[in-house]
C-alpha cells in the first residue's frame, strides 16, 4: 500500500470514539507512515495508545501541526474552533485539515477566519459512529461502506480534495460532496431530527410514567424509536445549538407534518391514513438499497438468557466460531427475576439459521424472524 500513500504522517486532534477510528483505519490499511494523536485528556491519549488508534502521542496540538501533513479535529463541534486557533500558528503550508463536526456552516466559517498559513481546510462529516463514547469502543472498520460527507469550500485546493478523497475512499468510505449548508439542512432532517424526536418521546413517557407502568411495559418499536436518545447529551448540546437555525426550520415543517396526522384521525379518514401508512412502508422499504443496508437480509435472533457475567461473550463467540457476523445486538430485562431477552441481527436467512443451531446447540432457545417483518 505504500506506494499508494497521498499522506505521509497523519494527526488526530481529539482520541474518542471518531478519531480512535480514524487512527485505526489509517493504521490497519498502511494509508500512512505513522498516526500520531494528542487529546487534552491523558487518560483518552492513554488508551489511544494501548489499543493501537495511534502509533505515538505528541504532548499538544504545536507539536501535531509541525509534524503531520494531514490533520483530523475530532473534537465536539463547538470545540472545533478552538482546536482551529491552537493548530493555526504552527500548521505547515500545504497541509491538509479536515475535521469530523456533524454540523458543516459553522465549522467553515470559522476555518476561513482561524486557518490560514497555506494549509488546506476541507469539512468533513463521517456518518458513522455509536451511541457509545470513548476509544474504547474505536473500529477500523467504522466507515466502511458508510457515508462520509467532505464539504470543500470553494477556493479549495484540488490536489489536497483528491488526496483526501482517495484516502478516505481506501478506508472503505462512500465520500460525496456538499456544500456545507446544504449538508446543514440534510442533517437537520436525517440525523438532528429523529434525535429530538426520541428524546421528546422518551421525556413524555417519563412524564407519564407515575400514571402506570410505561416503561416496564415498553416494547420494541418504543425501544428501536428511543434508542438514540440514550447517546452523550453534552455532545448533542453541542450539535443541536450549532445547527439550531436548520433544525429550527425543519421542526416546524415536521410539527406541520403531524398536524396533518392529527386531521386524517380526526377526520376519520382511514383511506388516507392507510396511503400514508403505505407511503411510510414503501420508503422505508426502499431506503435499503439507496443505502446498501440490505434490510431485507437482516434477520433477528431473539433468546432468553440469564443475567450474568460472560453470557453476551458467550453467545457472541458461538456465532463467531460459524465465521458470521453480527449487525446488532440488543440486551433487554423485561422481567422483574433479573432474566432479559438477547436480541442478535444478522444477514442472510441461511446464516441465521445456522446460528441459532449453533445456539441451540449450547442451550439457548432461540426464535429466527425477517428484522424487517415483510412477507
Amino acid at each position: 500500500m505504500s506506494g499508494e500513500r497521498t499522506f505521509r504522517r497523519a494527526g488526530i486532534l481529539g482520541t474518542g470514539l471518531i478519531g480512535g477510528s480514524l487512527g485505526m483505519a489509517l493504521r490497519k490499511r498502511g494509508l500512512v507512515e505513522e498516526v500520531l494523536g494528542f487529546d487534552r485528556d491523558a487518560s483518552m491519549l492513554e488508551k489511544a495508545l494501548r489499543c493501537g488508534a495511534v502509533d505515538a502521542a505528541v504532548a499538544g496540538a504545536e507539536e501535531l501541526a509541525r509534524a503531520c501533513d494531514l490533520v483530523f479535529i475530532a473534537v465536539p463541534v463547538r470545540s472545533i474552533p478552538g482546536a482551529m486557533r491552537d493548530l493555526a500558528p504552527h500548521v505547515n503550508a500545504g497541509t491538509v485539515v479536515s475535521d469530523v463536526g456533524s454540523v458543516k456552516g459553522s465549522v467553515a466559517r470559522a476555518a476561513q477566519e482561524l486557518l490560514g498559513h497555506g494549509c488546506h481546510f476541507i469539512g468533513g462529516h463521517p456518518l458513522a459512529g455509536s451511541e457509545q463514547r470513548g476509544v474504547e469502543f474505536a473500529d477500523p472498520d467504522l466507515f466502511r461502506d458508510a457515508y462520509y460527507v467532505l464539504t470543500p469550500g470553494r477556493d479549495c485546493d484540488a490536489d489536497a480534495y483528491a488526496r483526501l478523497n482517495a484516502l478516505l475512499s481506501a478506508m472503505g468510505a462512500r465520500v460525496i460532496a456538499m456544500e456545507p449548508e446544504q449538508h446543514d439542512r440534510a442533517v437537520s432532517v436525517i440525523s438532528h431530527l429523529p434525535h429530538v424526536l426520541a428524546s421528546s418521546l422518551m421525556n413524555f413517557a417519563l412524564d407519564r410514567a407515575d400514571e402506570y407502568p410505561l416503561l416496564r411495559l415498553a416494547a420494541g418499536g418504543f425501544r428501536d424509536m428511543t434508542r438514540i436518545a440514550a447517546s452523550h447529551a453534552g455532545l448533542w448540546l453541542d450539535i443541536l445549538m450549532e445547527n439550531r437555525e436548520a433544525l429550527g426550520e425543519t421542526l416546524r415543517a415536521f410539527t406541520e407534518a403531524l398536524r396533518g396526522v392529527e386531521d386524517m384521525l380526526g377526520g376519520v379518514s382511514e383511506e388516507e391514513l392507510s396511503a400514508w401508512l403505505e407511503r411510510a412502508r414503501g420508503g422505508r422499504q426502499n431506503l435499503a438499497p439507496a443505502l446498501r443496508e440490505s434490510l431485507q437480509e437482516l434477520y433477528s435472533l431473539v433468546m432468553p438468557v440469564e443475567d450474568r457475567p460472560g453470557v453476551i461473550s458467550e453467545v457472541t463467540l458461538a456465532v463467531g466460531e460459524e465465521g458470521i457476523n453480527i449487525d446488532d445486538i440488543e440486551l433487554v430485562h423485561p422481567l422483574e427475576s433479573g432474566s432479559g431477552l438477547l436480541r442478535l441481527s444478522v444477514r442472510g436467512g441461511e446464516a441465521a439459521q445456522r446460528a441459532a443451531e449453533a445456539l441451540r446447540d449450547r442451550g439457548y432457545r432461540v426464535s429466527v424472524s425477517k428484522s424487517l417483518g415483510g412477507e
